[in-house]
């Protein structure tokens, strides 16, 4: 078997070589380590994929093809799973969390169609932005920044954010989930059930109008 370059060993071998040089030079917070334990093996496994493909395929033109559509559909994957929403907060927030509520009748759709790779919409003062769109049809990945354009999460803020929760409140029997996020310092952000449990309830009593429970 002669064997051809060909795009999943070419790919493959750039992976194995960017695994080696992280680990090389890991960088201040040690994601070197991390490409060697996730994007090595990746880089093997096409390797080996390759080899048993060229071995019992015979046409290196359908070989070609086969491999430029795998690493194609799995590109395309792997975007569709960092389509973004950028939140544009206020400077000054009243709270330290953002929170986007959905299934609300009468509040606004999402700027978002399934084509949508991301979209940017601007929060209201107090961080909680109501919306009609449905909970699971939301952009995954999240970016913020403030309406002064500092964007959080780098070097020019010390400001910023992780995930915090995902929940649902109740308003008479109408179910509402929301997705929150918590917004500190760079070295953000430490939490507990409780901080959950204090948020649901203030969204309770803020969007429901009902006091909390004693």
């Amino acid at each position: 078997m002669r064997y051809r370059p060909t795009p999943l060993n070419i790919v493959s071998g750039l992976l194995i070589g960017f695994s080696i040089y992280s680990a090389i030079r890991p960088g201040p917070m040690g994601f070197g380590i991390m490409a060697l334990l996730y994007v090595l093996p990746i880089g093997l496994i096409g390797l080996v994929a390759d080899f048993f493909l060229q071995k019992f395929q015979k046409s290196y033109i359908r070989t070609f093809t086969v491999e430029v559509l795998f690493i194609g559909l799995v590109a395309f994957g792997y975007s569709w799973t960092q389509r973004t929403k950028t939140f544009i907060i206020p400077d000054k927030l009243s709270s330290n969390y953002i929170v986007t509520i959905y299934g609300v009748d009468t509040a606004p759709k999402l700027p978002l169609d399934f084509l949508t790779w991301n979209y940017e919409i601007k929060m209201p003062d107090d961080g909680i932005l109501l919306t009609s769109s449905n909970f699971s049809r939301d952009l995954p990945e999240t970016e913020m920044k403030t309406y002064s354009g500092i964007k959080l999460n780098s070097k020019n803020t010390e400001l910023g954010f992780i995930r915090f929760s995902e929940n649902e409140i109740d308003c008479n029997g109408k179910k509402y989930k929301y997705r929150s996020w918590m917004i500190d310092s760079v070295a953000c952000c430490m939490y507990s059930t409780k901080d959950v449990d204090s948020l649901k309830i203030r969204l309770q009593h803020q969007i429901c109008g009902q006091k909390p429970s004693r």
